[in-house]
């Protein structure tokens, strides 16, 4: 009877999906669902479309399947089969693989058990009896390897309102009679309501009235407690079908106003149409011409949107295709699995060569790089060794004559001269003080300006890493030297406060080599805004720097005369001795 028809929507959309682990893309799927449940079916379709290429991206082969099943039951609610059935078709593909079917784990059997029970709604739909059943029979064959008990109960009361509604009351009222049991076993009162109030039109449709009495009563006796109104407008749905086989127009006709009156039904018209459909028999039944009229236009109008024959014709197609498909299946898969196996190997042999290929070129290459560089670096290191030698004789040459030169011009005549005022006896005791005050200021003047000849060809940095260098090889100790920032103009570094700097450096490494017994020295001179910084820092033994106190003085002495602060402190085994000088003297350009 059509009239059972209009239990079928409802019944199916409270079993679609099983569930799934609490994730984003499972959060993404029970939103669309509960989108589908008001009502809202483009949202439905929005969220649902997120979760389908959220899943494709993972490669979750089980997601897939659910999601394009679940997006199949939304269009054929908005009336859109064309569309639903290429969703269905695509989760089909996975579904019938035989990789599929020997791994399928239990969120994957519940995906196909829910996938088939889908495609029997709609061609029970269509009054596809025949493929109904054989797709209700494929979804109990996965229910039945399903270990969870709440969802075989589920999908067995939808199973069996399959073959109920295909004209099989045994085994409807098997799968029934179960799915009940598990329900109540579990305290699941809308499950158990669903089964009960199918089975009150399976002991109707038998003619056994007691039976259908027994049923009715347990379903009054769960009304209270049933949470869903899904489930209790499936269940007026099932009372409007036993009182239309009773002919029982009035009673018939209050149910349908109660489903129409449900919101969100718009949003249903397979469910709309069936109500009309039988509303109008109803009314006609009864005499009332105006509203039988109404109402089967109504019924029409939806009927030429959902019921063309294109549509069926497609389901069938899809039908016939996965049924030879089943047979041809374990062939074609052997086949490519060999195809597959022959091209891994081939594309990796390739690789292999290509890699070994590339490996050698690259490393000849370094190699030849290596090579090159080492012998450009031999060759500046002579370069700049001949240089820094001419310079430093030729420094030390012109040093020398200076000196000479002073001594020789400066103090030496003036000494000549207190000499001869005390041999003629006409010196007097303050003229005698002053020339020798004055000679004494030539001593300090002439001593202040000697420094090591290389500050007359090279800056403190130069001179620094010269001096480390050779420091580093007369004493068997590791000594690394940066000056940063690079490319600093280390020349603009006044020749005073530079000599400062390198006899403050001398002492510090001769300290940590002669008295600590270190073996690692690193120092550093670094531009500190407008000032400098030195630091010098030594793994040796702090205990052993008692001899070194002289040293410290002589060094704090040579800070104060460029205005500078010394800090020296021992931390985790190594000691360092940092010169600061907060404002850089720097020479004045010549003229």
């Amino acid at each position: 009877m059509k009239a059972f028809r209009l239990i079928l929507f409802l019944a199916a959309m409270m079993a679609v999906m099983p569930l799934a682990a609490a994730d984003k893309l499972s959060e993404l799927r029970q939103k669309a669902d509960a989108l589908h449940a008001g009502g809202n079916n483009d949202s439905a379709m929005i969220v649902a479309r997120e979760a389908l290429d959220m899943a494709q991206k993972n490669r979750n082969t089980t997601a897939i399947i659910g999601v394009n099943s679940s997006m199949g039951v939304y269009l054929r609610t908005m009336g859109k089969t064309d569309e639903a059935l290429k969703h269905y078709n695509e989760a089909m593909k996975l579904c019938t693989t035989a990789e599929f079917k020997a791994n399928a784990d239990e969120d994957a059997r519940q995906e196909a058990a829910a996938l088939y029970l889908n495609l029997a709604t709609l061609h029970i739909d269509m009054q596809h009896k025949k493929e109904a059943m054989y797709y209700a029979g494929l979804s109990a064959e996965w229910t039945e390897k399903c270990a969870d008990k709440a969802f075989r109960a589920q999908m067995l009361s939808q199973n069996g309102l399959m073959f109920l509604m295909a004209g099989d009351n045994n085994r409807a009222a098997d799968m029934l009679t179960r799915s009940y049991g598990y329900a109540m076993q579990l305290g699941q009162t809308d499950a158990a309501m669903s089964a009960a109030a199918y089975m009150v039109a399976v002991e109707d449709r038998r003619g056994n009235n007691k039976g259908a009495d027994t049923w009715r009563g347990r379903c009054r006796t769960l009304e209270p407690k049933v949470s869903s109104t899904m489930t209790l407008v499936a269940y007026y749905q099932i009372l409007c079908s036993v009182e239309l086989n009773h002919k029982n127009w009035r009673g018939a006709l209050t149910l349908f106003r109660k489903i129409l009156s449900v919101k969100g039904i718009e949003q249903m018209p397979f469910v709309v149409y069936d109500c009309y459909n039988n509303m109008h028999e109803a009314y006609a039944a009864l005499g009332q011409w105006h509203e039988a009229y109404t109402t089967m236009a109504k019924a029409t109008a939806l009927k030429d949107s959902l019921f063309e024959s294109q549509k069926a014709e497609s389901m069938r197609e899809l039908t016939v295709k996965y049924q030879a498909k089943e047979k041809e299946l374990e062939l074609a898969q052997n086949k490519a699995r060999l195809a597959q196996t022959q091209m891994y190997v081939s594309i990796g042999l390739l690789l292999t060569l290509l890699l070994a290929a590339a490996a050698f070129a690259y490393i000849m290459r370094q190699k030849r790089r290596a090579r090159i560089q080492a012998e450009e670096f031999a060759r500046l290191k002579a370069d700049t060794g001949r240089k820094l030698m001419q310079k430093y004789v030729d420094g030390l040459e012109n040093e020398r004559e200076r000196l000479a030169r002073e001594l020789h011009d400066g103090v030496c005549n003036s000494l000549y001269t207190v000499q001869l005022r005390i041999a003629s006896g006409n010196a007097d005791a303050e003229g005698q003080a002053a020339m020798i005050d004055e000679c004494r200021n030539q001593v300090r003047r002439i001593s202040h300006e000697m420094m090591p000849p290389e500050f007359s060809y090279a800056d403190i940095s130069m001179v620094l890493d010269d001096y480390l260098c050779q420091a580093a090889e007369a004493g068997q100790c590791e000594i690394t030297y940066k000056a940063t920032p690079e490319g600093a103009d280390w020349s603009r570094v006044d020749d005073s406060t530079a000599l400062e700097i390198y006899r403050i450096a001398q002492e510090a490494v001769a300290n940590a080599m002669k008295h600590s017994g270190a073996t690692r020295i690193d120092v550093r001179l670094a531009v500190q805004g407008k000032g400098l910084e030195l630091t010098v820092t030594d793994n040796g033994q702090p205990s052993k720097r008692a001899s070194a106190g002289i040293g410290r003085r002589t060094m704090r002495q040579r800070a104060a005369a460029v205005n500078g602060h010394l800090d020296t402190w021992s931390c985790d085994g190594q000691t360092t001795v940092r010169l600061t000088i907060s404002r850089m003297h720097v020479k004045t350009p010549k003229a």
